[in-house]
């Protein structure tokens, strides 16, 4: 009988010892962008592609019909260069967008992966069919906000 106690007290003692982290489930961490021209929302109708200048890396492959990005940044570069194509049926127009950010390393617990976030400090462009971009919301986090106003040259620009 002691033992049967003993075993059912150690037991409960184990349980309550155990520690749970919650761990942010949703950890992505990436750069919203919207585009508009003369302040009204609009899609890209035609194949958009953007590739990160410097690498390898394709951010997004020939989308189609966009009117909103979700692009990831670098971790430890203070200055991404996103190379944006927009191919139609006869032509081909290439923007270059360069985003200054600080970065700082997001630490929760141990058992829980370590993400970095960003703060925008500068965005500045080519203007083959970006007019201009304005920096709506400067933190990059786990927020799924806009913090980009991508706005697109129109046809009398």
């Amino acid at each position: 009988m002691r033992r049967r106690l003993f075993c059912i007290l150690s037991g409960i003692l184990l349980l309550a010892a155990c520690e749970s982290y919650d761990c942010t489930l949703n950890n992505y961490v990436g750069m919203y962008g919207a585009f508009d021209r003369d302040g009204v929302a609009v899609k890209i109708t035609d194949t958009l592609t953007i590739t990160a200048c410097g690498t390898n890396a394709v951010l997004l492959n020939r989308s189609v019909n966009t009117s909103s990005l979700n692009l990831p940044l670098s971790y430890w570069q203070p200055e991404d260069t996103l190379v944006l194509t927009i191919q139609g049926t006869d032509y081909l127009l290439r923007d270059t967008i360069w985003v200054t950010k600080t970065n700082q390393v997001h630490y929760e617990s141990p058992d829980c992966p370590t993400t970095v976030f960003h703060t925008i400090q500068n965005v500045r462009n080519t203007n083959e069919f970006i007019k201009s971009i304005t920096v709506i919301r400067s933190s990059v986090n786990y927020e799924t906000t806009t913090n980009l106003q991508i706005h697109l040259l129109s046809a009398s620009d």
